[in-house]
């Protein structure tokens, strides 16, 4: 773009610049001017229009921590209408500006960059180098751009006024330093030699740098310089000097005074640029490690408005979208007397911009309000903050807005991570949950298809040759429909338990139960499936009462028995027996068939698992419906092979509260029987 008087924008191209190809980076240059939101606007505007990358870089240094107030705000506001604005922005702190602008074009591969034009005046911009000369001398093949403001004019109420007072303190302090200086020269005067009482003009000039900026330094060296040659060098009280060598002694207390200054000031700039990092880094190392540990939304949450309100002294709020509209979702309600409250809350999060307190964009409510955005600008909730004690000053100063911003990005981040997470296990439930019925379909289907094959082809036997069939044969074929029925009943009977038991719908009902009345009903129900099998019971004489579940504990007995009966040849024994430990009721039903794959102990208690597919018709419930109950009785069950064959299966029942005391009902029983006889 060729230079225009007309056009705030001055072009100046460095001797080996070319033109760019597509691909073009712009980099606009922020400092603490007033400007700064037009130098955005102008680069935004080109960036625009040929499609280029662009980025925001404020460079902080000590020569722009002594502008006002004000203009370090414009500097920050801009940088965060560039981001908004589609700008990748930097904030970093170094000594010189031109050499932080040249490290950064070329770690970023600018190709064009854009400063405001100074407004310095024309004497100090002749005994000085400009920063676009400094760029041009450290750049090769950059395009720099020079935008004017759009008003030169100088614009009343400035804030730099307000500024006087504490300026005024650290002359007035330089000036108290060498007069005290001073006197105490006089009182050792005839005592030390010359070259001592330097040494007290350069001691004041340290204390006076170490605490003040460089313009009272500067101040204090030249009055030091000044009132040593009056008071001390011949002749005196006169500024002549006569001698050569105090002549090269003022000189070098000048020259000594200046070095001390610019490095006092760098040190003092360094240590405040370094608290500042260290402050900023603790905060966010302490934001991740609160977030990291918690897993669920609301403990994220609560986790994040701990950390934000204890480093901001504020009460903070966070609010997510809900339905259509904004609900508070940790921290402090929003305030019910102020309708604009939740409005500008909604145009935050509509708008992807910082708003409130504090800030240009309506400024009115009492809280700041930020965007919580991911890495791709997504917007998933907005942060407001309301100071405790607004009248301490600025709500959010501006070095710590944009520590801020990173807070809420640590924030929003967090809160994507636990919906993918959410998201990650629904998914998961969602292919269990496919497996699982599928597994229940391959695994039942055999199950609930041969029982009902059969006790249709038996009932369509008699139905078809009833007049032909003889009372033996229909009674076979009845007998035949009612175990396969009582089989399918069982198959039913342990798809509703497993599930009832693993939704949490079933409740245990503990009472105390004799042990062998249970036993006794398992065995009853399958007598007709133990007709081939010895089952002996050997439990303690002593046994008192069990506080159980009596269904369930007699489902337990019910399946490993019938599991027993399916995996043992015909004719061998099942052994039911107990043992009284201090605390729990031991119980092992074991028996004489071929015993457990080995390494299998464990997995034939996971639901439709068979030991030996195929063998033995079953969907492989039974054991997980045991597991199920006996822990829900605050127990444990486990399968081992015994020394001598086949299996044993121990579990057992803890013993819960006291013994009821049950022999006076016993004799009441006794006596209302007598009574009837």
């Amino acid at each position: 773009m060729p230079p225009n008087h007309r056009d705030p924008v001055e072009g100046i191209t460095s001797p080996d610049s070319a033109s760019h190809p597509a691909g073009q980076r712009f980099l606009v240059c922020l400092g603490p001017d007033s400007n700064a939101l037009e130098l955005v606007q102008t680069a935004r505007r080109m960036a625009e229009g040929v499609k280029a990358e662009w980025y925001a870089l404020f460079v902080d240094s000590p020569s722009h921590t002594d502008g006002t107030r004000s203009d370090r705000e414009h500097a920050v506001h801009s940088l965060q209408a560039a981001e908004s604005w589609g700008a990748k922005t930097f904030k970093v702190s170094g000594l010189v500006v031109a050499a932080e602008i040249i490290n950064f074009a070329r770690q970023n591969g600018i190709t064009t960059i854009f400063l405001g034009r100074s407004k310095q005046k024309k004497w100090y911009s002749r005994l000085t180098t400009s920063l676009a000369t400094k760029l041009l001398r450290g750049l090769e093949g950059v395009d720099i751009y020079l935008v004017a403001p759009e008003s030169t004019a100088p614009q009343p109420g400035k804030r730099r006024t307000l500024q006087l007072p504490r300026r005024l303190k650290g002359y007035f302090l330089a000036v108290a330093g060498v007069i005290l200086c001073t006197v105490l020269a006089f009182g050792v005067f005839y005592y030390l030699p010359l070259s001592n009482l330097v040494m007290f003009y350069l001691l004041t000039m340290v204390i006076i740098a170490t605490v003040s900026e460089r313009g009272p330094t500067i101040l204090a060296s030249l009055l030091s310089i000044g009132l040593f040659a009056f008071f001390f060098v011949t002749r005196y009280f006169s500024f002549w000097v006569e001698n050569v060598e105090y002549t090269v002694t003022l000189v070098m207390m000048l020259v000594v005074a200046t070095l001390i200054s610019g490095l006092t000031a760098r040190a003092r700039y360094q240590a405040k640029v370094a608290r500042e990092q260290e402050w900023q880094t603790t905060a966010l190392y302490d934001m991740n490690q609160a977030l990291l540990g918690k897993s669920g939304l609301e403990e994220l949450l609560a986790a994040a408005v701990e950390q934000i309100s204890r480093l901001y002294d504020s009460r903070v709020s966070i609010l997510l979208p809900h339905m259509d509209d904004l609900e508070v979702r940790a921290g402090e309600p929003l305030p019910q007397d102020d309708v604009r409250e939740g409005m500008v809350a909604q145009w935050v999060f509509k708008n992807n911009c910082l708003a409130g307190a504090g800030t240009q964009t309506l400024p009115q409510v009492k809280g700041l309000y930020m965007p919580l955005k991911t890495a791709n600008r997504q917007v998933l909730g907005v942060l407001r903050l309301e100071r405790r004690s607004p009248s301490t000053g600025k709500y959010v100063e501006v070095e710590y807005l944009r520590l801020l911003e990173a807070l809420g990005h640590q924030i929003a981040l967090a809160l994507e991570r636990e919906s993918l997470s959410q998201q990650t296990r629904r998914a998961q439930l969602q292919v269990e949950a496919e497996r699982f019925r599928n597994t229940l379909l391959s695994s039942v289907s055999h199950d609930l298809r041969t029982p009902l094959t059969v006790i249709a082809g038996s009932a369509s036997s008699l139905l078809e040759a009833q007049e032909n069939l003889d009372d033996k044969i229909r009674l076979e074929l009845i007998q035949t429909i009612y175990e396969e029925a009582k089989r399918l009943d069982l198959v039913v009977q342990n798809l509703l338990e497993i599930s009832r038991l693993q939704s949490g719908e079933i409740r245990i009902n503990k009472e105390w139960h004799v042990l062998e009345e249970v036993i006794g009903c398992a065995l009853s129900q399958l007598e007709g499936q133990l007709k081939q099998h010895s089952v002996t019971i050997n439990l303690p004489q002593d046994l008192p009462l069990v506080q159980m579940d009596a269904l369930l504990i007699e489902r337990v007995f019910i399946n490993l028995l019938e599991n027993a009966s399916k995996y043992t040849p015909p004719g061998t024994k099942i052994e039911i027996s107990g043992a009284l430990e201090p605390e729990a009721l031991h119980l092992v039903v074991a028996d004489q068939g071929p015993g457990l794959p080995p390494g299998q102990e464990e997995r034939i208690f996971e639901k439709f698992y068979q030991a030996r597919p195929g063998a033995i018709r079953g969907a492989g419930l039974g054991l997980a419906i045991c597991r199920c109950i006996i822990e829900a009785h605050d127990g444990q069950i486990n399968a081992i092979n015994r020394p001598e064959g086949g299996a044993a299966f121990h579990f057992t029942l803890p013993f819960t509260g006291d013994q009821p005391d049950w022999q006076e009902p016993m004799l009441d029983l006794e006596q209302e029987t007598r009574n009837e006889a």
